[in-house]
């Protein structure tokens, strides 16, 4: 990333030497500036012992997020990036866990961290944002020489079923993955991102920030999601936006959004909208209704993908062929990325259409430890080098691929059937008084377990299981109706609105 930056910068070309790197809200910022900012942040940390060290950032949406993370990268350190989201315990173990022994910090979210701080009994040095970006130092333009193989960033896993562990990606995977999506997308210097992602996870750092920068695009980040305020920008401001990336719950508010608008005004969104290059979903399943839905309201096919913290993005529907893309698939390996299906037996059934199998991905883009387990580290990996995703997936005659669910929550065994939470999710989900659904399996002495399911429904509609059942007999097998419904206000999910299953099922023991 920061070798692709100075490219930018150093051109004979004074229009990309000026190349608009990152707008907020704040204004408009060059590759140039990105650069010589970083490098202040770089200043600022020379007299410390940085080298190799771990680094948490706690930093807003925006410019300076970017600039203090190339900064800890010019130092030689890897980054931890924590979320203004996170509460005072999470924020304590990301800090703790990783080694952290200094954290960057925004002014303004400085009284998050005071008491974590406090009870670290200064062993972690706060330094501020504003300060380190305010040193004279960055007449020496030598960066410190980094080894792409060197630790570069921690993403932490959702903790759904154990405590978060920190997933440690180098320079190398980093860029093997940004580099995989670059020619898959067909990112071009001509992009301009609209960015409303939280920014401690794969999808908001890696796919999308470094994706626009890795291209020399430009980034348009937002402070945090506003689907008000999405539409504004695609309606009302400059029609330069290409590209927009979300979670399905993003584009659940965009179309509701869109639906409570004015005739004339829905029109417009509609034309906005059908004008950029991709809208791309990831993070969790998108719903059948959403993919059909957000076609019919704004003429874009959503372009789904497959990945997860540990190995970026391994699959994806094409960005040039539209047509290709259906409800639950998630596309073709991308480049340099191996994958393959292994069942029961160990057997790779890869070449046998629709035969599930658990997901198992080599490459150059796959991370490089879980940091301080090597032990947890090794058993996630086969004896010939293949990470084990914990997916189960099949590929169809076409050799598209498509999810069925983890293996640990979202694939139930009932009576010698294997389903998958995730198709019967999809299927609930047509329901006309179902807004948003999560399917378990309970334990059953019969059966082993039995599909039981979480549902929101529609404001003043109700739902018995003995009317839902009839309605999923003409969609589904018996076997697969839900035996058991919990009528909830709102499904537990994380921040990247992915459903804690673990939760869920609690509901029902």
């Amino acid at each position: 990333m920061f070798n692709a930056a100075k490219k930018l910068t150093q051109s004979d070309d004074p229009v990309t030497r000026s190349k608009v790197a990152i707008v907020d809200d704040t204004g408009s910022y060059t590759y140039a500036q990105l650069l010589d900012d970083a490098r202040k942040v770089r200043g600022a940390l020379r007299g410390n012992t940085i080298k190799g060290s771990n680094i948490a950032m706690l930093m807003p949406n925006g410019y300076e997020y970017a600039a203090v993370q190339w900064g800890i990268w010019a130092a030689g350190g890897a980054v931890v990036p924590l979320s203004p989201m996170h509460p005072e315990r999470e924020l304590e173990y990301f800090i703790t866990d990783s080694d952290a022994r200094h954290v960057i910090c925004h002014p303004t979210l400085q009284a998050n961290l005071k008491p974590v701080l406090e009870r670290l009994g200064g062993t972690v040095q706060l330094m501020s944002s504003d300060e380190v970006m305010r040193t004279s130092e960055t007449r020496d333009t030598k960066d410190t020489e980094i080894d792409e193989n060197q630790r570069a960033l921690f993403i932490y896993t959702s903790g759904t079923t154990g405590k978060p562990k920190g997933v440690v990606h180098t320079h190398a995977s980093i860029s093997a993955q940004v580099g995989a999506l670059h020619k898959a997308w067909k990112w071009s210097t001509c992009d301009r991102l609209l960015h409303m992602l939280p920014l401690h996870h794969i999808h908001g750092i890696v796919v999308a920030l470094y994706g626009a920068l890795w291209a020399g695009a430009t980034a348009e980040m937002m402070p945090r999601f506003d689907a008000d305020r999405v539409m504004d920008r695609l309606i009302d401001g400059h029609q330069d936006i290409t590209i927009m990336m979300g979670v399905p719950t993003m584009y659940t508010r965009l179309l509701h959004a869109i639906t409570e608008m004015p005739v004339k005004r829905r029109q417009a969104a509609s034309l906005a909208v059908r004008r950029l290059r991709l809208t791309i979903s990831g993070s969790a399943a998108l719903p059948t209704s959403i993919f059909n839905r957000w076609e019919a309201a704004t003429g874009q096919k959503m372009l789904e993908r497959y990945g997860m913290s540990e190995i970026g993005m391994a699959l994806s529907n094409s960005a040039i062929d539209p047509a290709s893309r259906a409800v639950g698939i998630v596309g073709k390996p991308l480049p340099n990325v191996n994958v393959r299906l292994v069942d029961a037996d160990g057997t790779d059934v890869i070449d046998q259409p629709d035969k599930p199998g658990m997901i198992q991905v080599k490459g150059p883009n796959v991370f490089y430890e879980y940091y301080g387990l090597p032990e947890k580290t090794a058993k996630e990996f086969t004896s010939d080098g293949w990470f084990i995703t914990g997916d189960v997936g099949a590929r169809n005659a076409d050799g598209f691929y498509y999810i069925l669910g983890r293996q640990s929550t979202d694939i139930i065994k009932s009576g010698g059937f294997k389903l998958s939470a995730l198709e019967i999710e999809r299927e609930l989900l047509e329901h006309i008084d179902i807004v948003d659904a999560a399917v378990v399996g309970i334990p059953s002495e019969e059966w082993g377990e039995v599909v039981a399911a979480a549902l929101v429904l529609q404001p003043g509609r109700s739902v018995s299981i003995n009317e839902l059942k009839p309605w999923c007999y003409e969609r589904m097998a018996r076997y697969k109706a839900p035996k058991a419904i919990r009528i909830v206000a709102t499904l537990p999910r994380n921040l990247m609105g992915k459903l804690d299953k673990k939760a869920v099922k609690a509901m029902f023991l």
